[in-house]
């Protein structure tokens, strides 16, 4: 019988190698360099308005949950955040500030 797991996104980090506060900090960056001018630009429309909040917000849950994940040592919860922050930077993959190394993790 097949394992549940095998249908899971392989990250291009090795399992040891740690997702650091810096990596998400770069990455928060770039991702609030795309959406916090959109949002001080309202208003958009309402329904652009409402999708342009929760991707922000969503981000931001996200980052609170790397946090606790590190500090829980939860390394398997570390990393799916990072891969579905970096699924979320990927639709800028070709911004010049994207790094590379965040379509790899796909």
């Amino acid at each position: 019988m097949p394992s549940t797991h095998d249908d899971a996104p392989d990250l291009a980090r090795e399992p040891d190698d740690e997702y650091t506060e810096a990596d998400f900090a770069v990455l928060a960056s770039f991702l609030f360099a795309r959406t916090d001018p959109l949002l001080l630009a309202r208003p958009l429309g309402e329904e652009v308005d409402r999708a342009l909040q929760a991707l922000n917000d969503t981000v931001r849950v996200l980052f609170g949950q790397a946090r606790a994940f590190r500090q829980w040592e939860n390394e398997v919860a570390l990393a799916g955040t990072w891969h579905a922050l970096t699924a979320i930077a990927r639709q800028w993959e070709r911004h010049p500030d994207f790094d590379p190394d965040w379509a790899a993790d796909d």
